[in-house]
């Protein structure tokens, strides 16, 4: 089963994209921070995709993702920016630190598209575009 890491400091948010995401059939970890969501990442419980908020207390979402993409063994997982902020995320999806954003407030139907294309896609990590990662 694909493992989905919801990171957003919003209570209400998380749990509609639980709901979202346990109905389509993945399981779900949530943290309310990105510092909380890098606590989770131990070796034996690394999600295979991360949703992630950028405007966030403690360890914001762009220092998130800058730590993801810094460590060898969660380098390749796939991030998705869920956020209101549209010119940092595309900004971060530009430089090619996430794999695809969608706005707030988020259409449902889109979100379960966005995130089934990602988990459905065999090369789902950037193993292959960045040589040398196991």
């Amino acid at each position: 089963m694909i493992k989905i890491l919801i990171v957003d400091d919003d209570p209400s948010t998380r749990f509609v994209l639980r709901l979202i995401l346990e109905r389509e059939g993945y399981e779900v970890m949530e943290a309310a921070h990105g510092e909380a969501a890098l606590e989770m990442m131990g070796p034996d419980s690394l999600p295979d995709i991360v949703t992630t908020d950028l405007m966030m207390p403690i360890l914001n979402g762009t220092e998130l993702i800058a730590r993801i993409r810094a460590e060898p063994r969660t380098a390749s997982i796939p991030i998705i920016v869920v956020s209101s902020n549209a010119d940092a995320a595309r900004s971060l999806k530009a430089s090619g630190m996430v794999d695809a954003i969608i706005g707030k407030p988020f259409d449902a139907v889109r979100l379960a598209t966005d995130i089934r294309a990602i988990a459905s896609n065999p090369t789902r990590g950037r193993q292959q575009s960045m040589p040398g990662l196991v």
